[in-house]
Protein backbone atom coordinates (compact mmCIF):
# COMPACT_ATOMS: atom_id res chain seq x y z
CA UNK A 1 0.00 0.00 0.00
CA UNK A 2 2.92 2.67 0.73
CA UNK A 3 4.33 2.12 -2.51
CA UNK A 4 0.99 2.86 -4.20
CA UNK A 5 1.04 5.47 -6.50
CA UNK A 6 4.96 5.48 -7.17
CA UNK A 7 4.60 4.24 -10.66
CA UNK A 8 2.51 7.50 -11.49
CA UNK A 9 5.30 9.19 -9.98
CA UNK A 10 8.06 7.77 -12.10
CA UNK A 11 6.01 8.15 -15.63
CA UNK A 12 5.54 11.93 -14.60
CA UNK A 13 9.03 12.58 -13.60
CA UNK A 14 10.28 11.46 -17.20
CA UNK A 15 9.39 13.46 -20.74
CA UNK A 16 6.33 12.10 -22.83
CA UNK A 17 7.02 9.20 -24.62
CA UNK A 18 10.04 8.27 -23.07
CA UNK A 19 11.14 4.15 -22.93
CA UNK A 20 10.12 3.63 -19.04
CA UNK A 21 8.64 1.01 -17.45
CA UNK A 22 8.00 0.04 -14.13
CA UNK A 23 7.59 -3.31 -12.60
CA UNK A 24 6.45 -3.59 -8.87
CA UNK A 25 6.09 -7.38 -6.84
CA UNK A 26 4.88 -5.87 -3.53
CA UNK A 27 7.92 -3.83 -2.12
CA UNK A 28 10.60 -4.56 -4.89
CA UNK A 29 10.29 -3.16 -8.28
CA UNK A 30 12.39 -2.62 -11.60
CA UNK A 31 12.50 0.96 -13.57
CA UNK A 32 13.67 0.33 -16.85
CA UNK A 33 14.84 3.30 -18.65
CA UNK A 34 16.18 4.18 -22.86
CA UNK A 35 19.31 5.62 -20.75
CA UNK A 36 21.70 5.75 -17.16
CA UNK A 37 21.60 9.56 -18.16
CA UNK A 38 17.64 9.07 -17.62
CA UNK A 39 17.56 7.03 -14.89
CA UNK A 40 19.91 8.69 -13.06
CA UNK A 41 18.98 12.58 -13.42
CA UNK A 42 14.95 11.96 -13.93
CA UNK A 43 13.70 9.02 -12.36
CA UNK A 44 16.33 7.95 -9.59
CA UNK A 45 15.24 11.80 -7.95
CA UNK A 46 11.52 11.11 -8.17
CA UNK A 47 11.84 7.66 -6.35
CA UNK A 48 13.49 8.96 -3.90
CA UNK A 49 11.55 11.76 -3.13
CA UNK A 50 7.97 10.05 -3.30
CA UNK A 51 9.57 7.31 -0.33
CA UNK A 52 10.79 10.17 1.75
CA UNK A 53 7.18 11.36 2.13
CA UNK A 54 6.81 8.49 3.37
CA UNK A 55 9.11 7.94 5.33
CA UNK A 56 11.10 5.49 3.61
CA UNK A 57 14.63 5.07 1.86
CA UNK A 58 15.77 3.02 -1.33
CA UNK A 59 18.30 0.19 -0.38
CA UNK A 60 21.76 0.97 -0.76
CA UNK A 61 22.71 -2.78 -1.07
CA UNK A 62 19.77 -3.96 -3.33
CA UNK A 63 19.55 -0.05 -5.48
CA UNK A 64 22.16 -0.36 -8.72
CA UNK A 65 21.66 1.21 -12.31
CA UNK A 66 23.26 -1.14 -14.60
CA UNK A 67 23.01 -2.12 -18.42
CA UNK A 68 20.93 -4.95 -19.45
CA UNK A 69 23.96 -7.11 -21.08
CA UNK A 70 25.73 -7.05 -17.50
CA UNK A 71 22.09 -8.16 -16.10
CA UNK A 72 20.24 -8.10 -12.31
CA UNK A 73 18.96 -9.76 -10.34
CA UNK A 74 15.29 -9.61 -9.07
CA UNK A 75 13.14 -11.92 -7.22
CA UNK A 76 15.22 -14.64 -7.31
CA UNK A 77 15.88 -14.56 -10.96
CA UNK A 78 18.96 -13.14 -12.92
CA UNK A 79 17.67 -11.05 -15.91
CA UNK A 80 20.12 -10.80 -18.54
CA UNK A 81 20.12 -9.97 -22.51
CA UNK A 82 22.70 -11.90 -25.12
CA UNK A 83 22.48 -10.50 -28.05
CA UNK A 84 18.52 -9.71 -29.01
CA UNK A 85 17.47 -12.78 -26.49
CA UNK A 86 16.36 -11.83 -22.78
CA UNK A 87 17.82 -14.72 -20.81
CA UNK A 88 16.11 -15.36 -17.19
CA UNK A 89 18.00 -17.77 -15.16
CA UNK A 90 17.76 -18.63 -11.44
CA UNK A 91 20.26 -16.60 -9.79
CA UNK A 92 23.43 -17.75 -8.45
CA UNK A 93 22.40 -16.85 -5.13
CA UNK A 94 19.08 -18.75 -5.28
CA UNK A 95 21.05 -21.74 -6.35
CA UNK A 96 23.71 -21.90 -3.71
CA UNK A 97 20.79 -20.83 -0.79
CA UNK A 98 18.75 -24.22 -2.28
CA UNK A 99 21.97 -26.34 -1.93
CA UNK A 100 22.68 -25.42 1.64
CA UNK A 101 19.23 -25.85 2.48
CA UNK A 102 19.37 -29.38 1.04
CA UNK A 103 22.58 -30.03 3.10
CA UNK A 104 21.05 -29.14 6.10
CA UNK A 105 18.05 -31.18 5.50
CA UNK A 106 20.21 -33.98 5.19
CA UNK A 107 22.57 -33.86 7.74
CA UNK A 108 19.50 -32.78 10.59
CA UNK A 109 17.46 -36.02 9.43
CA UNK A 110 20.40 -38.63 9.05
CA UNK A 111 19.01 -40.71 11.55
CA UNK A 112 15.44 -40.28 10.68
CA UNK A 113 13.41 -42.89 8.85
CA UNK A 114 13.75 -42.65 5.01
CA UNK A 115 10.44 -41.42 4.26
CA UNK A 116 10.25 -38.61 6.83
CA UNK A 117 13.91 -37.27 4.64
CA UNK A 118 12.43 -37.65 1.50
CA UNK A 119 9.19 -35.64 2.37
CA UNK A 120 10.86 -33.01 3.67
CA UNK A 121 13.43 -32.66 0.94
CA UNK A 122 10.41 -32.97 -1.91
CA UNK A 123 8.46 -29.89 0.12
CA UNK A 124 12.03 -28.08 -0.66
CA UNK A 125 12.95 -29.17 -4.03
CA UNK A 126 9.19 -29.06 -5.30
CA UNK A 127 8.96 -25.28 -4.24
CA UNK A 128 11.39 -24.18 -6.10
CA UNK A 129 11.28 -25.76 -9.03
CA UNK A 130 8.14 -24.77 -9.44
CA UNK A 131 8.67 -21.32 -9.08
CA UNK A 132 12.12 -21.50 -11.78
CA UNK A 133 10.39 -23.85 -14.10
CA UNK A 134 9.21 -21.15 -16.29
CA UNK A 135 12.72 -20.00 -17.29
CA UNK A 136 16.01 -21.21 -18.41
CA UNK A 137 16.18 -23.87 -15.61
CA UNK A 138 17.55 -26.45 -17.36
CA UNK A 139 21.13 -26.21 -16.09
CA UNK A 140 20.65 -25.01 -13.04
CA UNK A 141 17.88 -27.64 -12.08
CA UNK A 142 20.80 -30.40 -13.61
CA UNK A 143 22.99 -29.02 -10.82
CA UNK A 144 20.84 -29.20 -8.21
CA UNK A 145 19.43 -33.54 -9.39
CA UNK A 146 23.51 -34.12 -9.31
CA UNK A 147 24.39 -32.45 -5.85
CA UNK A 148 21.06 -34.00 -4.27
CA UNK A 149 21.95 -37.52 -5.32
CA UNK A 150 25.71 -36.83 -4.10
CA UNK A 151 24.91 -36.14 -1.01
CA UNK A 152 22.23 -38.56 -0.65
CA UNK A 153 25.66 -41.30 -1.77
CA UNK A 154 27.15 -39.56 1.03
CA UNK A 155 24.64 -40.36 3.41
CA UNK A 156 23.70 -43.92 3.12
CA UNK A 157 27.45 -44.76 2.72
CA UNK A 158 28.24 -44.10 6.25
CA UNK A 159 24.87 -45.15 7.40
CA UNK A 160 25.69 -48.67 6.19
CA UNK A 161 29.17 -48.51 6.46
CA UNK A 162 29.59 -52.41 6.19
CA UNK A 163 27.06 -52.81 3.23
CA UNK A 164 29.18 -52.88 -0.51
CA UNK A 165 28.02 -50.26 -3.30
CA UNK A 166 25.60 -53.34 -5.28
CA UNK A 167 23.24 -53.43 -2.04
CA UNK A 168 23.01 -49.83 -1.06
CA UNK A 169 22.19 -49.35 -5.25
CA UNK A 170 19.89 -52.18 -4.60
CA UNK A 171 17.90 -50.52 -1.47
CA UNK A 172 17.85 -47.15 -2.89
CA UNK A 173 17.90 -46.61 -6.11
CA UNK A 174 15.86 -49.63 -7.97
CA UNK A 175 12.29 -48.97 -6.35
CA UNK A 176 11.12 -47.07 -9.34
CA UNK A 177 12.79 -49.16 -11.82
CA UNK A 178 14.64 -46.43 -12.59
CA UNK A 179 18.59 -45.18 -12.38
CA UNK A 180 19.57 -42.30 -10.12
CA UNK A 181 16.18 -42.10 -8.48
CA UNK A 182 16.18 -42.22 -4.73
CA UNK A 183 13.47 -44.15 -3.49
CA UNK A 184 12.16 -46.38 -0.50
CA UNK A 185 9.30 -49.16 -0.13
CA UNK A 186 7.15 -48.39 2.93
CA UNK A 187 4.79 -50.90 4.24
CA UNK A 188 1.44 -49.07 4.76
CA UNK A 189 -1.10 -51.94 5.27
CA UNK A 190 -0.54 -55.62 5.82
CA UNK A 191 1.27 -56.76 2.22
CA UNK A 192 0.85 -53.59 0.97
CA UNK A 193 3.53 -51.08 0.53
CA UNK A 194 4.27 -47.88 -1.27
CA UNK A 195 7.39 -46.18 -3.64
CA UNK A 196 8.00 -43.08 -2.08
CA UNK A 197 10.83 -41.26 -3.96
CA UNK A 198 12.94 -38.08 -3.97
CA UNK A 199 11.82 -35.34 -7.19
CA UNK A 200 14.07 -35.21 -9.76
CA UNK A 201 13.75 -31.42 -10.83
CA UNK A 202 14.86 -32.53 -13.86
CA UNK A 203 10.92 -34.49 -13.85
CA UNK A 204 9.14 -30.86 -13.26
CA UNK A 205 10.24 -30.33 -16.95
CA UNK A 206 10.59 -26.45 -18.23
CA UNK A 207 7.21 -24.86 -19.17
CA UNK A 208 7.24 -21.27 -20.87
CA UNK A 209 5.02 -18.94 -19.12
CA UNK A 210 2.08 -17.42 -21.61
CA UNK A 211 1.24 -13.79 -20.75
CA UNK A 212 -2.41 -13.03 -19.94
CA UNK A 213 -4.20 -11.39 -22.33
CA UNK A 214 -4.57 -7.44 -21.00
CA UNK A 215 -8.31 -7.15 -20.74
CA UNK A 216 -8.91 -10.38 -19.35
CA UNK A 217 -10.91 -10.44 -16.38
CA UNK A 218 -11.04 -13.71 -14.80
CA UNK A 219 -14.80 -11.81 -12.88
CA UNK A 220 -16.41 -11.73 -16.38
CA UNK A 221 -18.41 -14.32 -17.72
CA UNK A 222 -17.05 -13.68 -21.49
CA UNK A 223 -13.45 -14.91 -20.57
CA UNK A 224 -14.57 -17.88 -18.64
CA UNK A 225 -14.09 -19.96 -21.07
CA UNK A 226 -10.45 -18.28 -21.97
CA UNK A 227 -9.15 -19.01 -18.41
CA UNK A 228 -10.59 -22.78 -18.69
CA UNK A 229 -8.57 -23.39 -21.20
CA UNK A 230 -5.43 -21.34 -19.76
CA UNK A 231 -5.58 -23.74 -17.40
CA UNK A 232 -6.82 -26.91 -18.56
CA UNK A 233 -3.61 -26.52 -21.28
CA UNK A 234 -1.32 -25.76 -18.13
CA UNK A 235 -2.12 -29.09 -16.44
CA UNK A 236 -1.83 -31.12 -19.79
CA UNK A 237 1.78 -29.52 -20.42
CA UNK A 238 2.56 -30.22 -17.31
CA UNK A 239 1.34 -34.09 -16.99
CA UNK A 240 3.56 -34.40 -20.87
CA UNK A 241 6.83 -32.72 -19.59
CA UNK A 242 7.07 -36.64 -17.40
CA UNK A 243 5.75 -39.61 -17.63
CA UNK A 244 2.20 -40.64 -16.40
CA UNK A 245 3.54 -43.20 -13.61
CA UNK A 246 6.98 -40.20 -12.44
CA UNK A 247 3.62 -37.73 -11.87
CA UNK A 248 1.37 -40.43 -9.91
CA UNK A 249 4.86 -41.35 -7.78
CA UNK A 250 5.39 -37.65 -7.36
CA UNK A 251 2.18 -36.83 -6.25
CA UNK A 252 2.08 -39.00 -3.34
CA UNK A 253 4.86 -37.49 -1.25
Amino acid sequence: MALDGLEEAVYRAVPRRSRVNFIRYADDFIITGKSKRLLEENVRPAVEAFLAERGLTLSKEKTVITHIKKGFTFLGQTFRKHGRKLHITPSTEGVLALVRKVGTLIRKYVSAPMLVLIKKLNQSLRGWANYHRHVVASEAFGRIDTYVFEQLWRMVRRRHQNRSKGWLIKKYWSATGQKHIFAVRTKIAKNRKKVYQVLRLGAIGIKRYIKIKADANPYLPKFAGYFWRRRHDKGSKLLGAMSAREYRALSTV
